[in-house]
């Protein structure tokens, strides 16, 4: 098992006071009820943790980063950082509610990496977005192994996965072998120490760029996403993130992206996700009815990729008139459904769903639920999630 070799490491852990519990409750909000088998996010809930302030806010079309403690992210808390000494786990959950039409529903764990703010509604053609590249540390390189060393862990640097696409900067000179505005992808080698390749098949490889000497100066490494970071595994949502419903309209929705083997241009095959008019605060846009651009929550990425490492472009077809919406990228960690009126839906990850999903250090860890029947707003979902580290 992930982090564990036996039963008894995982007790261990428990008597070391390597665990964390967090109790959530939570409050669906759309203004309005919400159909069967339509979508919400639950971000903008009352409850434990409070309504986020975050997605509604913030430049249009550049990417904004979510971690736990991100100004009024409201995210559920997990402990608080245990890398690089410690791994982290979702060891089990549960989910219940206490309204009776809220059965059957869906209730979904997520951690989201970042969105992107779509303000122009009314812009029916692509809208290009900004990806900067805001995560930063600093490092030092040794020009006999080429192998570099975080000197600060503030972006949390050992989240950095291999294959992730970085840039270079530094206060006086790069070391020799390697250059400023130029594509570099990384080895991971542990949670401190990384090499550099030229190109995304070359980190897979494992072929590194020799390193001739250290440099001078403070170097720093610059990327993008702060978990995940070479998108493997993250979809995609588009969702209302704002206090009113959106406009009238039905537009195809679709992405331009890069994929998690950083390769660009790829974009959402057909048939295309399709905007549900008038589409209520926090419900996901294109959930809902059955019918052909209908989906569940993630937007279909191009046939085998595995993962979007950045979304290049945002398009609406047609004009939805009014309103903001936000995408987001995610990864999905866990799934609990409520079947039974005031009976908690209970996930052991360890013995039932032998997975224990890694909660990376940062973790912006939300919740979506999914209606299966008609289901009134500020409809009560609460639970619990157990953390444990090892």
């Amino acid at each position: 098992m992930a982090g564990f070799t036996s039963q008894n490491q995982i007790i261990q852990a428990q008597t070391n006071g390597q665990t964390w519990r967090a109790d959530w409750s939570k409050n669906m909000n759309p203004t309005a009820a919400a159909v069967a088998n339509e979508w919400h996010t639950l971000f903008r809930g009352n409850g434990n943790p409070g309504p986020d302030a975050i997605f509604d806010a913030g430049s249009a079309l550049a990417f904004q980063a979510v971690k736990d403690d991100t100004t009024s992210a409201s995210t559920i808390q997990s402990g608080g950082k245990v890398q690089p000494t410690y791994n982290k786990f979702l060891l089990s959950g549960s989910a219940v509610s206490a309204a009776a039409t809220a059965q059957p529903s869906v209730v979904t764990l997520i951690d989201v990496v970042g969105f992107y703010r779509v303000t122009a509604v009314t812009t029916t053609t692509e809208q290009a977005t900004t990806n900067t590249l805001g995560q930063t540390d600093t490092f030092t390189a040794d020009a006999g192994t080429d192998v570099c060393t975080w000197t600060s862990t503030a972006n949390i640097p050992s989240n950095i996965l291999t294959g992730t696409r970085v840039r270079l900067t530094t206060t006086t000179t790069l070391p020799a072998g390697l250059a400023l505005a130029t594509d570099y992808y990384v080895i991971r080698l542990t949670d401190t120490t990384f090499s550099l390749a030229s190109s995304f098949a070359n980190a897979i490889a494992g072929t590194d760029i020799d390193i001739t000497d250290a440099g001078t100066g403070t170097h720093t490494v610059n990327w993008l996403l702060p978990r995940y970071t070479n998108g493997a595994g993250l979809n995609a949502i588009f969702f209302n993130p704002a206090a009113t419903a959106m406009g009238a309209g039905t537009p195809n929705l679709s992405l331009t992206y890069t994929n998690s083997a950083q390769a660009g241009s790829r974009a959402t095959p057909t048939v295309l996700p399709v905007g549900k008019t008038a589409a209520t605060n926090s419900h996901i846009l294109y959930t809902g009815a059955t019918g052909a651009g209908k989906y569940n929550y993630a937007v279909p990425r191009a046939s085998g990729d595995s993962g979007i490492a950045q979304i290049d472009g945002i398009r609406n077809s047609t004009s939805y008139v009014s309103g903001t919406y936000c995408v987001a990228l995610y990864k999905e960690l866990a799934r609990f459904p409520v079947t039974t009126l005031g009976v908690a839906s209970e996930r052991d990850f360890l013995n039932q769903l032998p997975s224990l999903p890694r909660i990376y250090d940062g973790a912006a860890l939300y919740f979506l639920v999914g209606s299966g029947a008609a289901t009134p707003a500020n409809s009560a979902f609460s639970g619990h999630l157990d953390f444990i580290w090892n």
